[in-house]
């Protein structure tokens, strides 16, 4: 049985409600994680305020129904072609220099973490709504290989989770 959640579309929204980065008053390069609610499916939730540098990739610790998870991000508002979705992807998840870039190798990577901590990674992909209206064959490959991804259940320490809120 699968570790991890996906979800999209509304569910990812209502769990992606109120994670939204959003930038502090005193400092506009940090960026604050705020308390989420737990979705019908039990997608994570947010525990406490997190402040984290704003930059691309940036992950954060959050609190899931697995336990702490650490949160990669990927803004998907410029992400046109597969090429780019399979690098953005790479860049937030920290994948080795050995990454084919393909969609096999996408989907080792991502069923292998090995080189990522213990435990959950959540993947939030945002605005993947761009690369969908963009190159609809593309979006759908890449949603599908991150969807077999959470639901192999291969044991390793390191597992993924994945919100496409859009």
């Amino acid at each position: 049985m699968p570790r991890g959640t996906f979800e999209e579309g509304p569910a990812a929204q209502e769990s992606l409600r109120t994670l939204r980065a959003i930038r502090g008053p005193q400092d506009p390069t940090v960026a604050k994680a705020t308390e989420i609610t737990e979705s019908s499916s039990g997608a994570p939730r947010v525990s406490r305020v997190t402040e984290v540098p704003e930059v691309p990739g940036v992950a954060e610790q959050v609190e899931t129904d697995h336990g702490d998870a650490v949160t990669h991000r990927v803004d998907g508002s410029g992400i046109t072609t597969s090429a780019e979705a399979m690098s953005a992807i790479a860049e937030a998840l920290s994948f080795p220099e050995y990454f084919g870039h393909n969609l096999d190798a996408l989907y080792d990577c991502l069923t292998d973490l090995e080189w990522l901590p213990a435990g959950e990674h959540l993947l939030v992909w945002t605005r993947s709504s761009t690369l969908r209206e963009a190159d609809p064959p593309a979006f759908e490959s890449i949603r599908s290989v991150l969807s077999d991804a959470v639901a192999d259940d291969t044991a390793s320490a390191a597992f993924l989770s994945v919100l496409l809120p859009d």
